[in-house]
C-alpha cells in the first residue's frame, strides 16, 4: 500500500477543475488553488442590472450524447442526463439588402437549399462547402489519452480512416476563412460564413465548426458558463478533492530540479506537494511562477511572433432588454450602418446575440442580448486607461451607445426598452482572468502554420504537469477540459514507473 501523494493545481478554470476530478479518480489527493473568489477561470459569468452575462460559453462541443467528447464533460460534472440543452435551428443567420432574414442552417439539407435559394449562381460553390463539412463530420479529435502515450496499434487504428481526407485538410489549412469566402459571389453568404469562424483562421476551423452543428453537437449547456463550472467544482469536491478560493499562487517551489511547493500570496511558508499542475496562463506560469529560468521554445517562438501566432480577444457590450426577443433568431451577424473603430481595430461584422432561451439570464418577461466582436488591441486600450482612466471610460460609453443604436436597428422593438449595462473590453479578460493581452483562446492557427501540441512538461523540472488550453492550438473549452485529464495521465504513468522500481 503506499502513501497517497499530494498534488496542487493552480487554477480554477475548466483545466483545472479537469485535472483535479481525474486526479481525485487516480486516488490523489488533490488541491486547487485559485486567485478568484470562485472558479470557472475564463468560463465565467457576471451580474450587471439585474442580468446575469455570460463571458464565454456560445457552443460548445460535446454536449450531443454521441459526441467523445460528452464522456469527458459528463465524468467531470459540467453536464448529466439533468442538463437542459438548447440546440438552435440555425447556426447564425443575417439580413440581405432587402432585409430579409437568410439563414445557415445546423442541418446539412437544410443548409444547402437555403444558399441555394439565396444565391444560385454560387450552387457550385455550395456544394463544395457541403462536400468539406461532409469531411469534417467524420473527423474526431483523440481523447482517450496523449499522443505519446498511445500505442502504435491505437495510432494506427486512430488515423488510418482519415488517410482519404489528408489531401483535402492540408489545402484547408493553407487558406484563411477570410480568403476562402471570396469565391462565393453572395454578399450574404459570405456574411453568414464569416459569422461562424475567425477571419484569420484556416479554414478548416469553419468546416469543423459547421460540421460539430450538423452532427447535432454544439448546443448551449442551461444556465451557461458560471453554473457549469460550479457544477464541476461540486462534482471535484464530492470526490474528496479540496478548493482554495482567493488564494494566489506567487512562487513554485523548484529544488534539485524538482516541483515540490508552492507559495501563496500573503504566507511564508511554503506549502509542500508531490506534484504540481499549472492549469493557469502560460506567460504568467514562465515569467512570475517560475522566474523565468526555463527555456520553452514552443512558446518563445510563439510569444515573439504575434503575427504568426495571433491572440484573440474581443469586446463585449451588453444591454438589458425590457421585452421578449424569443421571436428573433438568436444569433445575428450584422453589417454595421458604418465601420466602428474599437481600440484602433476597424470593425465593419458584429455578432448580435440573446439570451431568451435562458431564464436565467434575465429578470421574467425581459432578456438579455449582447453584441460581440473580436478585438486584437489589447495594448490600445491598456495604453488609454493608463493615460487617463476618465478617457477609457468615456470610449467604452461612445461605443455601447453607438452599439445600442445599431440593436435598435436591427431589432426595432426595443427602441426605448433598452439600455447598455455593461461594456467589457479585452482588459476585463486580462483584469479578471489574469489572460495575457487579453486572450480568451490561445494561438490561433493562422494558413501556413502546422498545428502543434505541447508536450504538458518542462525539461529540467520534474514533478510538473502543464494543462491548460495553452498546450494546444486555439484552445478552447473542449481542449481545456482535456488538457486536465492529460496532464493527470502523464503524471499517473511518472508514479505507476516510479512506483514499480520503488522509488515512491
Amino acid at each position: 500500500m503506499h502513501e497517497k501523494k499530494k498534488i496542487a493545481i493552480i487554477g480554477g478554470g475548466i483545466s483545472g477543475l479537469s485535472a483535479g476530478v481525474y486526479a481525485c479518480l487516480q486516488g490523489l489527493d488533490a488541491e486547487l488553488y485559485e486567485s478568484h473568489h470562485s472558479v470557472g477561470g475564463e468560463c465565467t459569468a457576471w451580474r450587471r442590472g439585474g442580468y446575469e452575462i455570460d463571458g464565454c460559453i456560445h457552443w460548445m462541443t460535446g454536449t450531443s450524447s454521441r459526441s467523445p467528447w460528452h464522456a469527458l464533460w459528463e465524468t467531470c460534472g459540467a453536464l448529466s442526463a439533468e442538463t437542459g440543452i438548447v440546440n438552435h435551428e440555425h447556426i447564425t443567420s443575417c439580413m440581405d439588402g432587402q432585409g430579409r432574414m437568410c439563414y445557415l442552417y445546423s442541418n446539412i439539407e437544410k443548409m444547402e437549399t437555403e444558399l441555394l435559394r439565396i444565391s444560385p449562381g454560387d450552387a457550385k460553390a455550395i456544394r463544395e462547402l457541403i462536400r468539406r463539412v461532409g469531411i469534417f463530420r467524420k473527423v474526431q479529435f483523440p481523447v482517450k489519452k496523449p499522443m505519446e502515450m498511445l500505442s502504435v496499434g491505437e495510432k494506427l487504428k486512430f488515423f488510418l480512416p482519415y488517410t482519404f481526407i489528408i489531401k483535402d485538410m492540408l489545402a484547408g489549412m493553407k487558406i484563411s476563412v477570410a480568403d476562402y469566402v471570396k469565391r462565393f459571389r453572395s454578399p450574404v453568404i459570405r456574411q453568414l460564413l464569416l459569422g461562424v469562424a475567425i477571419d484569420r483562421r484556416h479554414v478548416n476551423t469553419l468546416f469543423l465548426a459547421i460540421a460539430c452543428r450538423a452532427n447535432g453537437d454544439g448546443g448551449w449547456p442551461l444556465g451557461g458558463s458560471r453554473r457549469m463550472a460550479l457544477r464541476m467544482q461540486q462534482r471535484f469536491e464530492t470526490l474528496g478533492g479540496k478548493v482554495f478560493l482567493n488564494s494566489n499562487v506567487e512562487k513554485i517551489v523548484i529544488e534539485q530540479g524538482r516541483a515540490t511547493g508552492i507559495r501563496v500570496h500573503g504566507e511564508t511558508a511554503m506549502r509542500p506537494f508531490d506534484f504540481i499542475v499549472p492549469a493557469m496562463d502560460i506567460h504568467a506560469l514562465l515569467n512570475r511562477l517560475l522566474d523565468g529560468k526555463y527555456s520553452l521554445p514552443y512558446y518563445e517562438k510563439r510569444f515573439a511572433d504575434i503575427e504568426k501566432y495571433p491572440l484573440i480577444s474581443a469586446m463585449q457590450i451588453a444591454f438589458g432588454v425590457e421585452t421578449d426577443l424569443s421571436h428573433r433568431p438568436h444569433n445575428l451577424t450584422l453589417e454595421l450602418s458604418r465601420p466602428l473603430v474599437a481600440g484602433g481595430d476597424t470593425v465593419a461584422h458584429v455578432h448580435v446575440r440573446h439570451y431568451a432561451c435562458d431564464p436565467a439570464f434575465s429578470p421574467d418577461g425581459n432578456t438579455l442580448a449582447v453584441i460581440w466582436f473580436v478585438n486584437f488591441a489589447f495594448e490600445r486600450w491598456h495604453d488609454l486607461r493608463e493615460q487617463s482612466e476618465q478617457e477609457y471610460q468615456s470610449e467604452k460609453k461612445r461605443i455601447g451607445d453607438l452599439m445600442l443604436a445599431e440593436l435598435h436597428r436591427v431589432y426595432p422593438e426595443t427602441d426605448g426598452k433598452a439600455r447598455v449595462i455593461d461594456v467589457a473590453t479585452p482588459l476585463a479578460y486580462h483584469k479578471y482572468c489574469h489572460a495575457y493581452r487579453g486572450a480568451y483562446m490561445s494561438f490561433l492557427s493562422r494558413p501556413g502554420t502546422m498545428p502543434e501540441t505541447h508536450r504538458g512538461v518542462i525539461d529540467g523540472v520534474g514533478n510538473l504537469f502543464l494543462a491548460g488550453q495553452w498546450v494546444f492550438p486555439d484552445g478552447g473549452l473542449p481542449l481545456a477540459l482535456l488538457s486536465g485529464k492529460f496532464a493527470i495521465q502523464r503524471l499517473a504513468r511518472q508514479l505507476h514507473l516510479s512506483q514499480k522500481r520503488g522509488r515512491s
